[in-house]
């Protein structure tokens, strides 16, 4: 299965592994409509769905770091923010707390 036809399929049936967080109440949500129909058989948040994608396509914990504006920002492939740096501070201020985060996934999921 390729990539479009797994994400595909989790818009089909998307399996919700963790619950809705309370921030993410108020933001926008994704529904699922049945096949021809206007009747809602899902209803997901971004970061919820998100996961379930993730999840189908085994993504992982990449530290990402991204320029913006004259710092540097780091974020974990799965979305969590890790800190905003300037150019001038060592890439461990950002890749400490990336080891630390994704530690706590592996354990999380052992």
């Amino acid at each position: 299965m390729n990539r479009a036809e797994t994400i595909a399929d989790v818009l089909r049936r998307p399996v919700l592994t963790r619950p809705v967080l309370a921030h993410e109440v108020s933001e926008r949500l994704v529904q699922g409509l049945g096949a021809r129909s206007t009747v809602v058989e899902w209803t997901a948040t971004v970061p919820q769905l998100a996961d379930a994608i993730d999840t189908a396509l085994g993504a992982g914990h990449a530290l990402v770091i991204e320029r913006q504006g004259g710092d540097l920002i780091g974020t974990c492939q799965c979305g969590r923010r890790l800190g905003r740096i300037n150019p001038a501070t060592r890439l461990d201020a950002l890749a400490v707390p990336w080891e630390r985060h994704t530690s706590g996934a592996l354990a999380a999921t052992a």
